[in-house]
């Protein structure tokens, strides 16, 4: 069993327990409020920010250009297009992202944070794993909801956005996580023990995150100071 199979095993009830999130089961629906999802959307659109700053801090770490190549070219187009389909429903959800007025809410700050210091201080297993969980949790979470048929058609949107695509072939969203779960095999390989407990580690708390984040839009959570 490779290094990136043992970490979705360990993260499976926690990709479960996001799945029987009311969040997710609302916008399955259709019922979830369009503030709630507004709340959302913004806080998305801060994550991928940060994300997108780890992604190249972690690129740094790779030990040859190569891997460092593979890593920017997966991360690109996985933010790029969220970052469309953010842009696609800004008038429609009352959003101007090219004058941002809204700031992170603390689950968002500290996920963010966690993703950096990993990136900043760890190896480059260590770094990748805090990475990984969210682009896979949304494949997860895709995949999952692709029967659903939500009254609001913005969701039913949202929902094939992150289903389609994901059977293996080229530039298809699963042929990405084919590839990035490839790389962190690959540096688990040449990876000291402890740095692989480190790694798991990371991986399980970006994953306990993604359910705070989906957590926090749904309360639509803010600094409670």
């Amino acid at each position: 069993m490779g290094f990136a199979e043992e970490l979705r095993r360990a993260a499976a009830p926690i990709w479960e327990a996001i799945l029987e999130h009311p969040y997710l089961k609302e916008l399955a629906s259709g019922t979830l409020p369009r503030e709630t999802f507004r709340f959302y959307v913004q806080q998305d659109w801060l994550y991928l920010q940060e994300f997108t700053r780890t992604a190249a801090l972690t690129a740094a770490r790779c030990p040859d250009v190569k891997e460092m190549r593979l890593l920017l070219t997966w991360a690109e187009p996985l933010v790029a297009m969220e970052s469309h389909f953010h842009h696609s429903h800004a008038a429609e959800l009352g959003l101007d992202f090219d004058n941002i007025s809204w700031q992170m809410n603390e689950t968002n700050w500290a996920y963010t944070r966690h993703m950096l210091a990993s990136a900043y201080g760890g190896s480059s297993v260590e770094a990748l794993a805090a990475l990984m969980p969210c682009p896979i949790v949304y494949a997860h979470c895709g995949a999952a909801l692709a029967e659903a048929q939500p009254t609001d058609p913005l969701y039913a949107e949202w929902i094939n956005f992150y289903a389609m695509n994901l059977r293996r072939g080229t530039n298809s969203r699963g042929e990405r996580i084919e590839l990035i779960e490839g790389l962190i095999d690959r540096l688990a390989e040449q990876a000291k023990p402890e740095e692989l407990e480190r790694a798991k580690w990371n991986y399980l708390v970006s994953s306990r995150y993604e359910w705070l984040f989906w957590d926090s839009a749904y309360r639509q959570y803010d600094w409670p100071v």
